[in-house]
């Protein structure tokens, strides 16, 4: 009974946790001049701040996202959130007749893409992870119901990068958030979703860099 109350206490906390530190992201360009160290602190904030609050939480228990590795799952994660994600904005461009930008592609060179582009989806991944994990591990909810809280949460944290188009953040980025919670139930492992990630935003990138 005690450690039922002491994991329910963590996911509750975990979860409350992510949702701030996501909020307080949104708020950086709003408190802060947009300049290059606002960037700095932007790519920064969400993996930091994750990282300690996490570790303070779960302690090995959240270090052992990171000492799990699978190459078969990366080998078919990267196909499989490629072809997820380009169905999914192919669908959102069919019925909205196209599709609002995200707003990074605006200052994204391959400078920003290696300095900042790994730090930020880590951050996303911690926050992402983090929901999925106390709902799915500590409040005993299905990895389901789980998935979804996380991939909707995922999903409205992207509103302010497509100009607060939130049909099209749900219908477009929920999918891919679900393949990314899928892989690290399969894998166990935070660099499998990690590494992923990083590879679909790069494709996605890769029309706009190659100008």
């Amino acid at each position: 009974m005690e450690n039922s109350v002491k994991n329910k206490k963590q996911g509750y906390l975990i979860i409350l946790s992510a949702i701030i530190v996501g909020i307080l992201y949104q708020l950086i360009p709003l408190v802060l001049p947009i300049t290059s160290t606002t960037q700095v602190i932007a790519s920064f904030f969400n993996v930091t701040l994750m990282f300690v609050i996490l570790y303070v939480i779960l302690k090995e228990e959240f270090l052992d996202w990171f000492k799990h590795f699978s190459f078969k799952w990366l080998l078919i994660g990267i196909p499989f959130l490629v072809v997820v994600g380009t169905v999914a904005g192919a669908l959102w461009s069919a019925i909205a007749g196209g599709t609002t930008a995200n707003d990074i592609n605006s200052i994204l060179t391959w400078d920003y893409v290696i300095k900042n582009v790994p730090f930020m989806l880590m951050g996303e991944e911690l926050l992402s992870i983090a929901i999925l994990y106390g709902a799915w591990k500590k409040l005993n909810w299905s990895f389901w119901q789980a998935t979804l809280l996380c991939s909707v949460l995922f999903a409205l944290w992207h509103l302010p990068s497509y100009d607060y188009n939130a049909l099209q953040c749900l219908v477009t980025i929920i999918p891919s958030r679900l393949v990314l919670n899928y892989l690290f139930k399969k894998s166990n492992s935070i660099w499998v979703t990690w590494i992923v990630h990083i590879a679909f935003d790069l494709l996605t990138f890769l029309p706009i860099l190659l100008k």
